[in-house]
């Protein structure tokens, strides 16, 4: 089976693209305002929900999760997989509608990319979209010793982070770090390359959980995630 078909195998059968065995159950319950945790952090890196769920909480922002949530589709979009990917959109859109879902925080930009470029298009969502590090545009944080990672999804972002962390360099760690497009699935020793390069200075802070769990594997103690840090000096 290829990369894509597996792709395609575990959004479709299993609810995320990890291929994760997971239990969906619908709690009946209205929650009007959701942290959509995004597949990689569930499943993959918990530590980054519980650091953006502290953050929320100091900030007295008041959330719930979907027990039943799934995969938002963005991987489909991204393979072509453009059919499946609008049934998974749509399956996804009544979901949120039972619960009454009036706003998503998330802390994926590929999530974030998903619900701004395929869902808000919908005649059926009318749902505020937040990523996550908007909601600290009033913080500033000490990021002394750090270099920050701009995500693939998230360069637009580069001056909005720069202005939360503070006494970072301007310049960014290395542009990829080798996770994005199934690098690390295609070649190996070039997404290792890629990632030892972006870790090659100071620590480094990302704000992508996908670029966090690539990095974190190979150097723990230099990958530092965007929200572990604001924790730390709220």
């Amino acid at each position: 089976m290829s990369y894509n078909e597996r792709i395609v195998d575990n959004i479709i059968n299993k609810g995320n693209s990890y291929g994760s065995d997971m239990e969906i159950i619908d709690d009946n319950e209205i929650h009007e305002v959701i942290l959509f945790r995004g597949c990689t952090s569930r499943f993959r890196e918990n530590e980054l929900i519980d650091n953006v769920s502290e953050c929320l909480s100091k900030k007295g922002i008041e959330f719930s999760t979907l027990s039943d949530e799934s995969c938002c589709g963005i991987m489909l979009y991204i393979i072509n997989e453009n059919k499946l990917a609008d049934k998974v959109v749509k399956s996804n859109i009544e979901k949120f509608n039972s619960h009454g879902v009036k706003e998503i925080i998330t802390i994926c930009p590929g999530c974030y990319e998903s619900f701004r470029d395929y869902y808000s298009n919908h005649p059926d969502f009318n749902i505020k979209i937040n990523f996550a590090m908007d909601l600290f545009e009033d913080e500033i944080i000490d990021g002394s010793g750090h270099i920050i990672h701009d995500p693939c999804h998230a360069l637009e972002r580069n001056k909005q982070v720069r202005s939360i962390i503070k006494n970072v360099p301007e310049k960014r760690a290395n542009s990829c770090c080798g996770f994005g497009a199934g690098i690390t699935k295609g070649n190996k020793e070039l997404g290792l390359k890629m990632a030892k390069q972006t870790l090659s200075g100071d620590k480094v802070i990302t704000y992508c959980p996908s670029c966090y769990h690539n990095l974190n594997k190979v150097d723990s103690e230099k990958t530092v995630d965007f929200f572990k840090l604001v924790k730390e000096q709220l």
